[in-house]
């Protein structure tokens, strides 16, 4: 007994592309990223209006009815390989950035991280205290207190880890702490590791390291760090290297050669430009520096500064650079270099 009725007709590729042909899509980034040199025309072209831009439209398809051609098939599968790969891409780029997401939200809770914060503050307070403009008195910092609840815990390498409780954290009574902690001043018989203010200047703003973006400046602010001292005091970390690393969005031997020319950079005259010549004429450190004659700079920084002059950096003299080895061998702990004769 014979049936009547309709087969159903089994959809082509082309017709399972265009069920939702007229839905709204983004095509920028397919249009941005389409290798047209592997695409094959396919009739002739005409003149369309799309969004209201005219343009030319080029085909790269038959219509419809018609089965699929060679060229066509070939345009259709370099299509879906070019989309894989920006798929893949996209996918890449998404897992970095929940790296540098997932950095950026951790709390520092090692022992370290709350040493150093301390440290920094309390560099920070005596170096603005040391620096009011105060004709009667100087204010140094005497003493530091601190008495605060924090969250206390054993890492899985078996040290204690605490950090302190921020509103709305949902932590157990049981693991709350009291952290008590008093800073006495110790008298000091020389001024290394100390950035005196007649040599050295650790409040050039963050923005003054070369190239570094107004971007990358911004971040930097808000997360405290608003210059190059305090750049330096973070950025030798490693855990505040790989915080950095998130934040900016750039390598960890980029962060190396900020600290290298924000170091430089402390030293009285020294810019941007004189930090980068300097280190392109060997040196790069207080070391170099301290063990080396003001002349012998002068003359390495001529010769390098007159190798690049795009750069802009100003020409120095030795008065100068005789700060700079006195600057170098102070914060090093070393003598006065003799004088030349």
């Amino acid at each position: 007994m014979a049936t009547s009725g309709k087969n159903p007709r089994r959809s082509t590729p082309r017709q399972a592309v265009a069920k939702d042909a007229a839905a709204p899509r983004d095509t920028s980034l397919l249009a941005s990223n389409l290798d047209l040199s592997k695409i094959s025309r396919i009739g002739n072209e005409r003149i369309v209006k799309v969004d209201g831009i005219n343009g030319i439209f080029t085909p790269i398809g038959s219509a419809d009815e018609s089965p699929l051609g060679a060229d066509e098939r070939k345009n259709l599968l370099n299509i879906i390989d070019q989309l894989k790969r920006e798929l893949a891409k996209l996918r890449s780029d998404n897992l970095a950035l929940q790296s540098r997401i997932d950095t950026l939200v951790q709390r520092p809770s090692a022992p370290d991280d709350f040493a150093s914060a301390v440290q920094q503050s309390v560099d920070e307070l005596q170096q603005r205290m040391a620096s009011m403009h105060n004709s009667m008195s100087n204010f140094a910092v005497r003493q530091l207190k601190l008495d605060a609840s924090v969250f206390v815990q054993v890492s899985p390498v078996g040290s204690i880890e605490y950090r302190f409780i921020q509103p709305g954290d949902n932590i157990e009574a049981a693991a709350v702490s009291r952290l008590a902690m008093e800073i006495v001043p110790v008298p000091r018989n020389d001024l290394a590791g100390v950035w005196s203010s007649g040599m050295f200047q650790p409040e050039l703003p963050i923005a003054a390291l070369a190239g570094i973006t107004g971007e990358q400046a911004k971040a930097m602010e808000g997360a405290g760090i608003y210059s190059i001292g305090e750049f330096l005091q973070l950025g030798t970390r490693v855990r505040a290297q790989a915080y950095l690393e998130a934040l900016l969005g750039t390598e960890r031997q980029q962060l190396s050669q900020w600290a290298q020319q924000a170091a430089l950079m402390t030293l009285r005259g020294v810019n941007g430009a004189v930090a980068i010549t300097l280190i392109d004429a060997g040196f790069g450190s207080f070391d170099t520096l301290a063990g080396a004659t003001p002349a012998a700079i002068v003359a390495a920084y001529t010769e390098k500064r007159a190798g690049n002059p795009q750069l802009g950096a100003p020409a120095i003299e030795e008065t100068l650079t005789a700060l700079w080895v006195r600057a170098a061998r102070q914060y090093l702990g070393l003598a006065e270099a003799p004088a030349a004769d």
